[in-house]
């Protein structure tokens, strides 16, 4: 920094101040710019020797600085007091009116207590980073506006308990609900954190994104326990409509409008589609997209019924069975890569809700069970790669008035025409991709409706011929 910068005392921005190690561009220097306005980052902290120095920076008396910066550069994480680290960032402490605090390389074990003073009303974002010797967070939950919390590269942590979220000691706590306004919150690059308590009592109750990232040692029982505890937590839980779960190596949950996301390993995926059925938080979700679930099982009872209008499940290899009877309003229905999946069934009365059903790589699906597949507003049918699959539904001709699209690739066993016929209003019909079925195409019969007729693969020159 050039020299004698206090003698700027009108200066209103300034976006970052790099201490010096000597007199004319150390810490005195930025104590004399009382008139900083809106963002300010002091840079290469660890040039501060002592606590005299902190003091002169004169960080409270800058009433309009709204984003604050503090940074540590040095690699050397080796300090000769921690303890002194903490007084000089205790005296490097904002004005009141703060809305945006990051801390990066601080070299203490522990944060003064100022970071969690509920008396920061504005605050709304704080982001901790490689703060390395640290082995507990600061308490924060008592803010009553931060909204996003980021938090990196904790060497030293192995715990997050519950003064993360109230600090029984602060004289000052209001004893709100922890984290009231929270919408985001990042873990990443916790090596050996391994212990997360949450609150019994309303936690997170606005969380909208929460992202967990190369944190190895946080347990499976933990994580599943805490996602649980979260998600009831949320205090708009009943206006989520649609569910997304996917497999991921980083556990992450985000609350898009009406849309509730999931990606995470197995065993999360798994807990969170529990979690959603033990809080009966399946009944208010219209869709559901579910991707490699080790253990998805949907109640089977005709009494419990569901309100979903859209259900899509990809590459869950549990599912060997799957009845419509509990999803009366059902519209859409794809399944795909459920390598176990042996019958979609429904019972005797008509499912007159859903149009459209697509059934991909299922390598065991024999059949459609029970008494066919009594649909009278299916518009489009889709069969793919279904090895075993041994017949169309039943009497389609019948129970499947509607339907004007049909897909069949990949099915050697269909191969002749359903009992009963297909249905007389087909549009568009697609085969291909297995020789038995190219070959002969008399199984199809007269479809007078047909306006769009499609043979794919192999066995097409015998038709030419």
């Amino acid at each position: 920094m050039p020299g004698k910068m206090s003698k700027l005392n009108q200066l209103h921005v300034l976006s970052s101040f790099v201490v010096g190690k000597h007199e004319d561009n150390g810490t005195q220097e930025l104590g004399g710019l009382v008139n900083l306005h809106g963002s300010l980052e002091i840079k290469k902290l660890e040039n501060i020797v002592g606590v005299k120095e902190a003091k002169r920076a004169k960080i409270m008396d800058k009433k309009h600085i709204d984003a604050l910066c503090l940074e540590w550069s040095s690699s050397d994480d080796l300090v000769s007091s921690t303890q002194k680290e903490r007084d000089i960032l205790d005296n490097l402490q904002a004005q009141n009116g703060l809305k945006e605090l990051k801390i990066k390389g601080y070299k203490g074990t522990i944060f003064p207590d100022w970071l969690g003073n509920c008396s920061y009303q504005n605050m709304t974002r704080v982001s901790l980073k490689s703060c390395k010797n640290c082995c507990m967070l600061p308490s924060l939950g008592q803010l009553p506006s931060l909204k996003s919390l980021r938090i990196r590269g904790f060497d030293q942590l192995r715990s997050i308990g519950y003064k993360f979220y109230k600090n029984e000691g602060a004289h000052n706590s209001l004893h709100i609900a922890p984290f009231p306004s929270l919408e985001c919150l990042e873990f990443d690059n916790m090596p050996f954190w391994e212990v997360w308590h949450v609150s019994e009592s309303e936690t997170f109750p606005q969380l909208r994104k929460l992202d967990i990232t190369n944190c190895p040692m946080l347990n499976e029982e933990m994580r599943n326990q805490v996602f649980f505890r979260i998600v009831s937590s949320l205090s708009d839980v009943s206006k989520v409509r649609k569910l997304r779960i996917s497999d991921d190596f980083t556990e992450a949950m985000f609350v898009d409008g009406d849309t509730l996301r999931i990606r995470g390993r197995e065993s999360l995926m798994d807990s969170a589609l529990m979690t959603m059925i033990s809080i009966n938080h399946l009944r208010c979700l219209q869709e559901i997209h579910i991707l490699n679930c080790r253990d998805l099982k949907f109640p089977e009872q005709q009494q419990q019924k569901y309100d979903l209008v859209e259900l899509l499940i990809d590459s869950c290899d549990s599912l060997t069975s799957l009845s419509l009877d509990v999803f009366p309003i059902l519209k859409n229905l794809q399944i795909s890569w459920c390598m176990n999946l042996e019958s979609v069934s429904m019972s005797e009365a008509p499912h007159a809700a859903l149009q459209r059903l697509s059934i991909a790589f299922c390598d065991n699906l024999v059949s459609f069970a029970g008494e066919g597949l009594a649909a009278p507003n299916l518009t489009n049918l889709s069969l793919m790669e279904c090895v075993k699959l041994e017949a169309l539904p039943r009497d389609m001709k019948s129970l499947l008035p509607s339907l004007h699209s049909l897909e069949i690739y990949g099915c050697p066993k269909i191969c002749r025409m359903p009992e009963g016929g297909l249905p007389p209003n087909l549009k568009s019909l697609a085969v291909g991709f297995c020789e038995q079925q190219t070959r002969d195409l008399s199984w199809i019969g007269n479809l007078d409706a047909l306006t769009h007729l499609t043979i794919s693969g192999f066995g097409c020159e015998s038709i030419i011929k």
